[in-house]
């Protein structure tokens, strides 16, 4: 009979597997911390201005959100000449920690160490998972994070446990400090343990009150330096009216439904966001404070719209159809890699969203916060404009274990029925 591995054994070998392989990404790649994503450049900036003491984090489209900078800005005072190896192994090694509680969280969903193991090892090797593993941004982080509160929260719902609840609440501070967008999906949080199935109406209040208490606590720190610095309380970024004009001006019109030729300096100026908009609004942005800058980015967006309906209209549609689309922007890439990224990623979406219905059918009130962790970005992607990062780090981790789980049910109804699933 064979001996089973022990907890701490299991979490050591997902931990060094998941560290081998995004470290041997980074080394065989050839890519360096910053070109994968180019706004690893003002982060650096941004963090060599905090060590100036400037912790200001103000840009001309929004204040971003502390975490990321703040870290790396501590990681080059600690580590001097050697920040950048310091920073590349922390990012690992936080992913490789992620991938820990990304199995844990299989087991708690599904009940099931096969789909449990069958997801981790397509999390593993799945390269959207890692691709900014070795990026100086939020993207890892944030994912990781995310994952982390993910299992917490479940655990939470699980056994409507006080200490659960309380850590979710503090992972997910962490998530939103580092990236904002999942502000959205905080809305539904109380919704979720409003209808959870247990009869004590205090205590599940109490326990929302408790959870927006911590979340809203740890926002004190940034919210009122920047109130005092910029006069504009900011829960974690305040780029409402900057995130609207991304996606609402003839540019990002052209950028996604007239795409140009990718070789084409007009191509380059729009990878680079260098909207004309930005150009035109420049003198009156200058003259006004960062709260008048998000109204004025606004309301320019929403002029465009009037002037444009049936450009925004297709802005929209577009937005809507990539939202549910597998693979990168056919435009923006050459044959070979959109051909690619459509084979890896479509397998993906189709059973993830069938597990999606599947677990809904099956237990609506358990897996709801699931549904509206999809419809956050959605609604994201719906307002603003769709940015396929953003799904990458915030859905496809979820959508692995529910491809994972909705296979594995498909396989063994047709050739295992003896087997059951919860």
């Amino acid at each position: 009979m064979r001996n089973k591995l022990s907890p701490s054994k299991i979490n050591l070998i997902i931990f060094a597997s998941f560290f081998f392989v995004r470290y041997f990404f980074l080394i065989f790649s050839n890519y360096d911390n910053y070109e994968l994503q180019p706004d690893s450049y003002w982060y650096s900036e941004q963090s060599d201005a905090v060590l100036r003491g400037n912790f200001n984090l103000l840009r001309p489209l929004f204040i971003t959100s502390p975490f990321f900078t703040y870290y790396q800005a501590i990681v080059k005072f600690i580590f001097g000449d050697y920040w950048e190896i310091v920073l590349e192994l922390s990012q690992v090694s936080i992913t490789s920690i992620s991938a820990i509680y990304f199995y844990k969280l299989g087991l708690i969903l599904f009940k099931n160490k096969k789909v449990s193991s069958f997801a981790l090892i397509i999390f593993c090797f799945y390269p959207f998972t890692f691709w900014y593993v070795g990026a100086f941004t939020q993207d890892i982080w944030f994912q990781s994070f995310l994952i982390i509160f993910m299992f917490y929260f479940s655990m939470y719902l699980k056994n409507f446990n006080l200490k659960n609840l309380i850590i979710s609440a503090l992972i997910f501070s962490l998530t939103f400090l580092t990236k904002s967008h999942i502000l959205i999906f905080s809305l539904f949080i109380p919704l979720v343990i409003f209808f959870l199935k247990y009869n004590d109406l205090k205590k599940k209040i109490f326990h929302i009150i408790l959870f927006s208490s911590i979340c809203f606590l740890s926002t004190l720190p940034y919210g009122l330096y920047n109130l005092k610095v910029n006069g504009v309380y900011v829960f974690s970024s305040n780029g409402f009216g900057g995130l609207f004009i991304l996606g609402h001006n003839e540019d990002a019109y052209v950028n996604h439904i007239k795409t140009p030729k990718i070789d084409s300096d007009e191509a380059k100026r729009l990878k680079n966001v260098d909207y004309k908009i930005f150009n035109t609004l420049e003198d009156k942005i200058l003259k006004s404070s960062p709260s008048e800058v998000q109204k004025i980015y606004f309301e320019e967006g929403l002029k465009w719209i009037k002037e444009n309906p049936q450009k925004s209209k297709e802005l929209l549609i577009f937005n809507f159809k990539r939202f549910f689309t597998p693979g990168l922007h056919k435009s923006w890439y050459d044959y070979n890699t959109w051909l690619l990224s459509i084979i890896l990623s479509s397998p993906i979406m189709i059973f993830g969203y069938l597990g999606l219905i599947i677990i809904l059918l099956n237990n609506f009130n358990k897996y709801s916060w699931i549904l509206y962790l999809f419809l956050s970005l959605l609604l994201f992607s719906l307002i603003f404009y769709y940015q396929g990062r953003f799904k990458v780090i915030t859905l496809e981790p979820i959508l692995i274990l529910l491809s994972a789980y909705s296979f594995h049910k498909i396989i063994i109804r047709n050739f295992l029925r003896n087997d059951r699933f919860n």
